[in-house]
């Protein structure tokens, strides 16, 4: 299931390598059109990344109050926040939104990564009301597991309902202690930080959870945190599967529902405040004064810029972020860069004729291409949906990350789009009976989300996150890939900003 964190999910050892088609059907032509790739932009980032440029700052040409690195919903939700100060977003990308950004075909919005939110609690939903935002639930029937297998039915319904109950009243009894593993982590209890310390797969054994659950959880897990239940922080772990106990929240499009909004909401302050294409390869802190930092627009990369800021808000990846700051502990920037990011694919899947009636998400069972498949037009209310187009949006883990970053960089589409499709006629017939897949459009994640070991809580409850009046705050600050991290850490930077 595709979490409101920021990714995917599956079931069963799925995804840990797309399978590519024979040489023979990758040689033909594909019966449907091929977008083409959205998602990262590898270049320039990579140079920045391999330290192509270490030359000194240029002279500054501008001087503001606040600039904020990275137009993800961290970054954003800074910008907006701050919309009464002089705030300046530098966004790498030719939009803003980071992985909450969606598209749209034939007039159906779909998700080009993160899906749907969960906690609407304070401060979020305080966020949400304030940009206009009203969360409706998901209807009935959110999701589903499917086999090929005739008659199979859901095994969460069938042979696994005891166990999974069991699981769910685990997750139940933790969501209503106070040691609940909870965001922002500077509350947690001692309790709490404990399960940081315990990989998920031991703190469930632990718990006697059913071991046929576990094809299940390790998908989850790899998907939702980027690695499988025994690489993963019991205390992360917890935190994510207990939204099978609560209602999840969906926009259409997913969540770039609300990057949009805090992009409106940071343009109405004043024009000119996002600056996209605009690639940072150099911050250096001050003390009291104004930090600089240096950056060049993606079309113009032999040309350097620099500008000098009161307040500099670091809001992209730590492991990225640990590369371009200069001059400050090397140990924290060491760490910064040591740790891992998973990598997916996305392919939206576009149906010309009447649609099935599908439920929100539906998981494959033993599928290897693929996931699951997201339904975009399920978010709508049933007066709403389209009578003759649909999309799928169908999401792709990869169990090695690095593996999975090669292939995405070399960017074969038929060869990723293939195997999806194929597999997709397989689980899902009935999305097939009476449409024509009329395109398939991909998206590639090469470092989409913080991968939460264990121990990831305690990293980052100790990692320094402000240097002189440079600050982060970017989702991995939490040490969890979700839209409520992203929301905290802005929050605590505009706080410090506030205070001056």
């Amino acid at each position: 299931m595709v979490t409101r964190r920021a990714t995917i999910a599956g079931l069963g050892a799925l995804a840990t390598q797309l399978i590519l088609p024979s040489a023979e059907a990758a040689a033909q032509e594909p019966p449907y059109q091929l977008g083409e790739w959205t998602g990262d932009s590898f270049t320039p980032m990579h140079a920045i990344r391999d330290g192509l440029w270490r030359a000194p700052l240029s002279a500054p040409e501008r001087r503001v109050d606040v600039v904020v690195i990275g137009g993800g919903l961290a970054g954003l939700a800074v910008a907006a926040l701050l919309r009464d100060r002089d705030v300046l977003v530098l966004e790498r990308e030719s939009d803003p939104g980071g992985v909450a950004k969606s598209e749209r075909w034939r007039e159906v919005d779909y998700a080009l990564g993160s899906a749907y939110i969960v906690d609407i609690s304070h401060p979020f939903m305080e966020l949400y009301e304030t940009l206009g935002l009203a969360p409706r639930p998901v209807s009935e029937p959110v999701d589903r597991a499917l086999s090929v297998a005739a008659g199979a039915g859901d095994p969460r319904e069938r042979e696994w309902r005891g166990g999974y109950e069991r699981l769910k009243a685990l997750l139940r009894r933790l969501g209503e202690s106070p040691d609940f593993p909870k965001i922002p982590i500077g509350e947690a209890t001692e309790s709490a930080l404990a399960l940081d310390q315990l990989s998920l797969h031991e703190f469930l054994r632990r718990e006697q959870i059913d071991a046929e659950l576990f094809g299940l959880l390790d998908a989850y897990s790899l998907s939702a945190l980027g690695a499988p239940t025994a690489e993963i922080s019991a205390y992360a772990g917890v935190n994510f599967l207990s939204e099978i106990n609560a209602p999840i929240y969906a926009f259409p499009g997913g969540n770039a529902a609300i990057a949009r909004a805090l992009a409106a909401r940071i343009s109405r302050a004043g024009e000119g405040r996002i600056v996209t294409g605009a690639a940072v390869y150099a911050i250096e802190p001050a003390e009291g004064g104004y930090a600089r930092v240096g950056w060049f627009d993606a079309r113009h990369p032999k040309e350097p810029r620099c500008l000098e800021a009161r307040w500099t808000v670091v809001a992209a990846p730590y492991f990225f972020a640990g590369r371009i700051l200069r001059g400050v502990d090397p140990a924290a920037t060491a760490q910064m860069t040591r740790l891992r990011q998973g990598s997916y694919l996305v392919a939206n899947c576009c149906f010309e004729g009447p649609p099935a009636a599908l439920p929100y998400d539906s998981w494959a069972l033993g599928a290897q291409s693929f996931s699951d498949a997201i339904s975009a037009t399920a978010v709508l209310p049933a007066a709403e949906r389209p009578k003759d187009h649909s999309v799928l949006t169908v999401y792709a883990p990869f169990r090695d990350p690095r593996a999975g970053r090669a292939r995405l960089l070399a960017g074969e589409r038929a060869a990723f789009a293939a195997p999806i499709v194929e597999e997709l006629r397989r689980f899902m017939p009935e999305a097939f009976g009476k449409a024509r897949l009329a395109e398939v459009r991909l998206t590639r994640w090469g470092h989409h989300h913080l991968i939460a070991a264990p121990g990831i809580i305690a990293t980052m409850r100790a990692l320094p996150k402000r240097f002189g009046n440079v600050l982060l705050a970017h989702s991995d600050g939490q040490g969890m890939p979700a839209v409520e991290s992203a929301i905290v850490e802005a929050r605590n930077a505009v706080e410090i900003i506030t205070k001056g």
